[in-house]
């Protein structure tokens, strides 16, 4: 009977590498976050500069004074997370992005802020500061397929060591049943049923564990007029590996980027798929606005894997204004309770993940309000006892009663399985949104809009009434890059 240790052994084993997989996927989540912080706050500095160089106006000078104060923190944390994932091409690009935005604020930046308007010197710092952020925008390039590629490499070696220890198992398993031939059928029938209970199940419970310890301590972000909650259950049934998922991270421009999803299927196979769908979903957020491009990013790169159907939904939640972007591919819709009325269903359309190529998403369109609650779930909140239409109702009546509680997503949680466990895995992640006293204006750099210069060719758009008239610097169409043309207005 030496093998049943072994395999034992062999199950903390696939729980230690299942656990490991977890924490290094959500390292390179972060990682991937950091690095779209320090590539935006690297873009706010020369936007800022360009838009006080552009109208004189030091109104502008505020991005560029935020971004200068923040950038060498965001530097430090996004190095020191790479150096956690042990990626040293990467430790290099970092270093490499911290030299040359010193470099950009010593020979570009403080001169730009005394050059004279519309000076042949300042037309060559601009364009010579361009080419230092080409640059840098080069050296994100490189940082950002360092951690997809990253990202890869932990899912093929987490699978490769997976199927190592469950090929032990199962050769153990021939073990046990050969030595218990020898006592008759009945002792091996008996031996085969009590390994598979006592052993194999537990296996598959410590990695369900495993990867809800993970989901758990995952650090939702805070803003002062949103709380985020959320919540994780294990299928307890069948203590098996489930593909649900959520996540919620602060971008840049202080939006809140949030998805959650569920992948066909439970096992180590559905986790994997997890992490690669989470993974796509936030490298195509930090490169979208718009949430359907995201999702349909996301689809073309789970198709690549010939991965399972994934539902999901993603968004952006703006903490000034309330407004929620989101776009559904397949996945139950949010819910939205409001103060002043009840819970309901918000709009929703799309297919899932990994069906079609080239598949659109639609994006749509929320505005909250004090007081509201958003309300983001799998289906195995509403499914659980085989009966969606009452799942529904019993859920929005949740989202009402849960509104002001202090962990809206635990009450919820409470609430619709206080007299049985779920059948399927669960995640629930809210948003409640709070009024705050209204603060000053400051600069914003989205107000920098797509005439700032005056190219060959190009004619400035009409001003409307009221409005002051930007001023224009001439440039060589070939000096600037497009991507950084905005309309400035004051």
């Amino acid at each position: 009977m030496l093998c049943i240790p072994l395999v034992a052994f062999a199950g903390f084993r696939v729980h230690a590498t299942v656990y490991a997989a977890a924490v290094r996927q959500e390292a390179l989540r972060s990682a991937q976050v950091d690095r779209g912080r320090v590539l935006r706050l690297q873009v706010d500095e020369e936007t800022g500069l360009r838009g006080f160089n552009a109208t004189g106006d030091t109104l502008y000078l505020e991005p560029y004074y935020k971004a200068t104060r923040s950038l060498p923190g965001a530097l430090a944390s996004f190095r020191q997370t790479v150096e956690q994932l042990s990626i040293p091409s990467a430790v290099t690009l970092t270093v490499d992005e911290a030299r040359l935005n010193a470099r950009w604020l010593d020979s570009i930046a403080k001169p730009l802020l005394v050059a004279a308007p519309r000076s042949p010197a300042m037309l060559a710092l601009m364009r010579a500061g361009k080419r230092q952020v080409d640059t840098f925008r080069g050296y994100d390039v490189a940082l950002e397929e360092l951690l997809n590629g990253a990202a890869a490499a932990a899912d093929v070696n987490t699978e490769r060591a997976i199927a190592d220890i469950v090929a032990f198992v199962v050769g153990a398993v021939f073990v046990l049943v050969g030595a218990a031939a020898g006592f008759g059928v009945y002792q091996m029938r008996a031996a085969r049923r009590d390994f598979e209970n006592r052993v194999l199940y537990d296996n598959q419970k410590r990695m369900a564990d495993a990867l809800q310890t993970a989901f758990l301590n995952k650090n939702l972000p805070s803003a002062p007029n949103l709380g985020l909650h959320a919540t994780y259950i294990p299928a307890l049934s069948e203590a098996q590996v489930g593909g649900d998922w959520y996540d919620a991270f602060e971008l840049p421009d202080k939006r809140i980027l949030f998805s959650i999803g569920d992948v066909a299927g439970h096992g180590l196979d559905a986790a994997i798929v997890m992490s690669r769908a989470r993974q796509a979903i936030i490298g195509a957020a930090l490169h979208e606005n718009d949430p359907g491009k995201v999702l349909g990013r996301a689809n073309d790169a789970i198709l690549l894997q010939d991965a399972r159907m994934v539902t999901a939904i993603c968004g952006y939640i703006d903490p000034a204004t309330y407004e929620v972007t989101y776009a559904t591919a397949g996945h139950p819709p949010p819910i939205l309770a409001r103060r002043d009325a009840p819970a309901a269903f918000l709009p929703h359309a799309g297919i899932p993940l990994g069906i079609l190529a080239n598949e659109t998403y639609p994006t749509f369109v929320a505005t909250a309000s004090d007081g509201a609650i958003m309300v983001l779930y799998t289906d195995g909140v509403i499914e659980h006892k085989r009966d969606i239409i009452d799942g529904e109702r019993r859920l929005l009546q949740a989202a009402s009663r849960a509104a002001h509680h202090e962990d809206p997503a635990l009450e919820i949680q409470r609430l619709i399985f206080a007299a049985a466990p779920p059948t399927d895995d669960v995640a629930i992640l809210t948003v409640t949104f709070r009024a705050l006293p209204d603060a000053p204006a400051v600069a914003s750099i989205g107000g920098l809009q797509l005439n700032r210069f005056t190219l060959p060719g190009f004619e400035a758009p009409a001003v409307a009434t009221g409005e002051a008239t930007p001023e224009y610097i001439p440039l060589d169409a070939d000096d600037l890059d497009p991507r950084l043309l905005w309309p400035i207005r004051r």
